[in-house]
Formats: C-alpha cells, sequence, structure tokens
C-alpha cells in the first residue's frame, strides 16, 4: 500500500478531527502571511518610498506596482491611526482564533476563509508594528485608479468572500455552526402530537 494512502487512512485515526482543522487553518495563514511578507520585501528595496512616486509598470494603462504607506484601514480611511487599528487587528486574530467554531470551520471551505483572513490581519499587523504603517503595492486602472493594496488585503476579501458563500451552505448535523438554526430540516426531529397538545 502506497505510503500517502496508509497516512490518509491512519491520520484521522490518530489525529482529532479537530487538530487536522486546525493545522488546514494555520497552514493556509502561513502561506499567506509568507507570500504577504515576502512581496513586501522585495517592493520596499526594489521601490523607493514610501513618500517618493515612483513604479513600475506591468501593464501599460491596466497594473503597476508602487510603494505606497498607509497608515489608516481599507482605501486609506481612519488614516493617522496606525497604532488603534494595530490593537484592532490583535484583537481581531484572537476572536476569529477563539471564536473559530462559530465561522464554519469544520468544512473544507470554512477553513480556507479563516485561513485566508488570519494570514492577511497578521500580514497587515506585522507591517503596522515594524513599519508604523501597512506596505501597499498592487495598483489596477478600471478604468480608474484603484486604491492600491496588498496580498493580505487580497487573502482578508477572498477570504470573506468564501464566508458569504459559505453562509448559504447547509450544514451537516452535529457540527458547530448548525447550531445557528440552520439544520437542515430533514434531520429536525418531529415533536410528538401528545407533547404539542400540552404546549
Amino acid at each position: 500500500m502506497p505510503l500517502a494512502a496508509l497516512v490518509g487512512q491512519i491520520g484521522p485515526a490518530i489525529m482529532p478531527k479537530a487538530v487536522i482543522e486546525n493545522f488546514r487553518i494555520l497552514v493556509i495563514g502561513l502561506v499567506i502571511l509568507a507570500l504577504d511578507q515576502i512581496t513586501k520585501w522585495l517592493i520596499i528595496h526594489k521601490i523607493p518610498g514610501p513618500t517618493f512616486d515612483e513604479s513600475i509598470v506591468v501593464v501599460e494603462g491596466f497594473f503597476k506596482l508602487v510603494h505606497y504607506g498607509n497608515t489608516g484601514a481599507a482605501w486609506s480611511m481612519f488614516s493617522g491611526n496606525n497604532f488603534w487599528l494595530a490593537i484592532f487587528s490583535v484583537v481581531a486574530l484572537v476572536f476569529l482564533w477563539v471564536c473559530r467554531r462559530h465561522f464554519g470551520v469544520e468544512d473544507r471551505l470554512g477553513q480556507v476563509a479563516l485561513g485566508l483572513i488570519l494570514g492577511g490581519v497578521a500580514g497587515n499587523l506585522i507591517d503596522r508594528v515594524v513599519h508604523h504603517h501597512v506596505v501597499d503595492f498592487l495598483q489596477f486602472y478600471i478604468p480608474f485608479a484603484f486604491p492600491a493594496f496588498n496580498v493580505a488585503d487580497s487573502g482578508i476579501c477572498v477570504g470573506v468572500g468564501f464566508m458569504f458563500l459559505l453562509s448559504f451552505k447547509k450544514p451537516k448535523p452535529g457540527q458547530t455552526w448548525s447550531k445557528k438554526g440552520k439544520i437542515p430540516s430533514e434531520s429536525k426531529e418531529e415533536i410528538p402530537s401528545e407533547e404539542k397538545n400540552k404546549a
């Protein structure tokens, strides 16, 4: 029997399901964090900034690489509040991890979504602590100049999008997030008529 198949059979029996789910979330989060920090490091060393208006044109009139420093949130909202946004990021990370069972992490899509969000939030948090601003470098024109963003921002947006899609999916009976009243109707037990009359 191939080793991969053997591990696939033994793994679930040895490791609790929750451990496997948490492992997947953390791996996805670390991959996004690594991609985010590596790309930002390259931009910082290739394009002067964040005060200089230099850029690398990738597709003329559509996409270029820039080096901007954002002390605010998305689209530069709340600019100048880097410290408080860093505090908010820490609180968000703790909240998302502690309450992860309420975000559909028993589903593969939920694991991917939460991993993307956690990695993205962590990536921008590191920027706020190290550089005192978030490094944005992806600039698109569609047709106007769309606000510059980064890999971390992309992870957060895609993760939130996956969460939105997951909200339309019916959880299986017994899953933690099914306690929100989303249990499929066929799985609900019928209340005996005698109990209905007593009520």
